[in-house]
């Protein structure tokens, strides 16, 4: 039975251990301790091992079949005899980055603003398909940016020192040495235990205290922290605000002891809609509570004191949301308000006294229809135009510099 380095035996599978330490990140120059595969007593699968190695990012294959792609209409799957074909590895590499909910813009940021840290190896397997071609078990976003960016440095997109590009070329690696009729099965598990039971990440609270500490005690802008930290300015904003007015609860002397961490997600709704901030007492601008009274009233809603009320009336963001119509209507806001009165029963005033939908706008229309037939009109059609033409579609010149004056 494998043992641990200190040489106590290990209660870890090595299917498991050997994965799990891969991607925490052993320096580059150490090797896994290659040990002969021996068959599993629960299903004969050979134990799998690894080989640390830096690899030219020129000969890491993106994997065009990443579950990640699963869930996008795009997606179609490729046949394993084509991965490393230049168009199939461009067409996986444009996926990435064209659809934003895989962040690689934010991720291309990141790198760009702390450099590649290699926190968690490449995880790779030979493709038998090329020789000294390694396809991307895990870590296929992060290749994608770098690959994304060395892309962009060659295009003349941007320039790039020679020590990224160096840095940015050469990827710690850990090669998945198993045989090839068993590789499926291994990629399957090592996916499963970064994806399934690997690393978790923080909870909302947890990032937005760390983005506070990161503005209030080192100065930094919020820009600054996105780079850094790979979201957008304005997510980094909204986290900063909504942990600033879960603190102001945990300051006030009447509600600090129901302020609690779950909170968060309520706020972070609440400094995210311009109206229902307003209303109850928040200022973007100095980003805290004005108004001590209306921020009580925003408080009870989630944490009631009252003896009259006898639940929470918020307990989700999407609750926070519906405040949007809500609050826009008096009869509803005044039942939202009253202790002895649901939030169900704040909904239901809201369908009974729904105020009637506004007239359609249909300026955009018209100008659209306007500028499509005007790009239409050939030049025999202009120059036939006659001097009451000519006049009227200068009154409505006029008019247009006046409104956008």
């Amino acid at each position: 039975m494998p043992t641990s380095p200190t040489g106590a035996t290990s209660s870890l599978p090595s299917r498991s251990r050997s994965a799990v330490r891969a991607m925490q990140g052993d320096p580059p120059a150490a090797l896994e301790s290659v040990v002969p595969a021996q068959p599993s007593a629960s299903n004969n699968v050979p134990l799998m091992e690894f080989e640390s190695r830096d690899i030219n990012i020129g000969d890491l294959l993106l994997d065009p079949n990443n579950y990640r792609f699963l869930d996008n209409r795009d997606y179609k799957p490729k046949p394993k005899n084509r991965y490393a074909s230049e168009k199939v590895q461009n067409a996986t590499l444009r996926l990435l980055a064209q659809e934003k909910k895989y962040q690689l813009d934010e991720l291309k940021k990141s790198i760009l603003t702390n450099g590649y840290v290699p926190m968690e190896r490449i995880i790779v397997a030979p493709y038998e398909g090329a020789s000294e071609k390694f396809l991307v078990i895990e870590g296929n976003r992060r290749v994608a940016a770098l690959k994304s960016l060395l892309q962009d440095e060659e295009e003349g997109v941007r320039d790039l020192t020679e020590h990224q590009i160096r840095s940015f070329s050469g990827i710690p690696c850990a090669i998945l040495k198993v045989a090839e009729a068993q590789r499926t099965h291994a990629a399957r598990v090592i996916m499963g235990i970064r994806h399934i039971t690997g690393p978790r990440e923080w909870g909302a609270y947890q990032q937005a205290e760390l983005i506070q500490q990161l503005h209030n005690e080192e100065g930094q802008e919020f820009s600054s922290i996105a780079d850094h930290l790979g979201l957008s300015t304005v997510e980094v904003t909204r986290r900063y605000r909504a942990m600033n007015a879960l603190k102001a609860m945990e300051a006030d002397e009447l509600y600090s002891e129901k302020a609690e961490p779950e909170f968060y997600r309520l706020f972070h709704e609440l400094v995210s809609l311009p109206e229902v901030r307003t209303r109850f007492g928040w200022d973007s601008e100095t980003d805290e509570f004005v108004d001590p009274d209306k921020a009580r009233e925003f408080f009870e809603l989630i944490a009631p004191q009252t003896r009259e009320a006898v639940d929470a009336k918020l307990k989700s963001y999407s609750d926070v949301r519906k405040l949007k119509m809500i609050i826009i209507n008096p009869v509803a806001e005044e039942v939202l308000l009253d202790p002895a009165r649901s939030f169900a029963d704040a909904l239901a005033e809201l369908s009974l006294h729904r105020p009637p939908p506004p007239k359609e706008n249909r300026l955009p229309e018209f100008l659209t229809e306007t500028l499509t037939r005007i790009r239409k009109m050939t030049r025999e059609e202009l120059k036939a135009l006659t001097p009451k033409d000519k006049k009227d579609i200068q009154k409505i010149i006029d008019e247009l510099k006046d409104v956008l004056s």
